[in-house]
């Protein structure tokens, strides 16, 4: 009996060791996961639209305790080099306690409280983002959330660090791309108004002034509004950049209000 005892736990102390940790990333709506551009590289997300609000929760398949009693921590880290084109933001800051007590959830504070602080970060990268740090009590599932906005065009990576296991090689690099918005009047949905917009200026040259009217137009940069860029806004109908949130006051509706 005593050597099934020693076995059963030897098995939950490996368990717990080899608890895995990674990213789900989601739309606004954060139920829609954001696809992969292939299936062999899940983290390797399609384009967004500049102005895309992204929701990032990271979870894992155990609870955040080692077997030597030794909590797991890591960091959600944006680098320098990309932190001008895409933002990470934590949730509910308590001035109090210095931590986004709204980043941390069920799971990882089950009990008690987990640690979500802000950091500027020069090892294990130059750059921002967030320590993260479940409590003594904690459990498999989803732990901590995050918003992300792709602000500029270009590429931009998230990186995910356990840092009992490494500090320079991250658990997972979330990449993302950011493309030219089409949500030209800016209501966070590509529908029939953006079209008639790109439609009423279609054959119209676009000058080298950034401050053209035209420019965010000319989805294809060839310095022309044509079907190119047609082809290229077609590509997002319907898409949105940011979810409203859904009314909760019934009178708010009425215009006379």
């Amino acid at each position: 009996m005593r050597a099934l005892y020693v076995l059963v736990a030897a098995l939950v102390v490996a368990s717990l060791a080899s608890a895995r940790v990674w990213t789900t990333v989601y739309r606004c709506d954060e139920t829609t996961p954001l696809a992969a551009v292939d299936p062999n590289h899940p983290t390797i997300y399609r384009d967004i639209m500049v102005g895309t609000r992204l929701v990032l929760v990271v979870g894992s398949d155990g609870p955040g305790i080692y077997g030597d009693h030794q909590l797991w921590s890591g960091g959600l880290v944006i680098s320098r080099d990309d932190w001008q084109r895409g933002t990470l933001s934590g949730r509910g800051y308590n001035q109090q306690r210095r931590n986004y007590d709204g980043s941390a959830l069920f799971a990882a504070a089950t009990q008690g409280r987990a640690s979500v602080q802000y950091r500027e970060y020069f090892q294990p990268d130059t750059g921002y983002g967030f320590d993260l740090r479940p409590n003594q009590y904690s459990s498999a599932g989803d732990w901590f959330v995050f918003d992300y906005h792709a602000e500029r065009p270009g590429s931009c990576d998230v990186a995910l660090y356990d840092f009992h296991a490494s500090l320079d090689m991250p658990l997972e690099t979330l990449s993302f791309t950011h493309v030219p918005s089409r949500d030209f009047n800016g209501d966070t949905i590509v529908t029939f108004w953006d079209l008639a917009l790109l439609a009423s200026r279609c054959g119209t040259v676009v000058g080298s002034d950034p401050n053209d009217p035209a420019a965010p137009l000319d989805l294809d940069c060839n310095g022309r509004i044509d079907l190119g860029d047609i082809a290229a806004f077609s590509e997002y109908w319907l898409e949105r950049t940011d979810c409203g949130k859904p009314m909760t006051d019934p009178t708010k509706s009425s215009p006379s209000l």
